[in-house]
């Protein structure tokens, strides 16, 4: 883990990235889909938990254990990412 705010960073950059994808198809496409604006309101909605978790962290045993917790946060966030790019793109192919 390089630090909390690098991965500050990373929970922005990579949920921007999802809205940012479902802004370009909602353009391309001239009609706002509800699946692709529920997927842009989930998004939102993880990216203010994942901040709050990482802001208002607990004090921890040793540093393994913190290196542990954040550790998790980073996997569980490259997780739900490319869920949401997923759905965005199964979204994509049914239309």
């Amino acid at each position: 883990m390089a630090s909390i705010r690098r991965l500050k960073k990373d929970v922005d950059y990579l949920t921007f990235a999802v809205i940012e994808d479902c802004m370009n198809y909602n353009a391309v496409t001239d009609e706002h889909e509800a699946e692709v604006v529920d997927i842009i309101q989930s998004v939102i909605d993880y990216r203010n938990q994942m901040r709050s978790k990482i802001n208002t962290r607990e004090k921890f045993a040793d540093k393994k254990e913190k290196h542990a917790y954040f550790k998790g946060l980073a996997i569980d966030l490259l997780k739900t990412v490319d869920g949401h790019f997923t759905r965005l793109s199964e979204t994509i192919q049914k239309a």
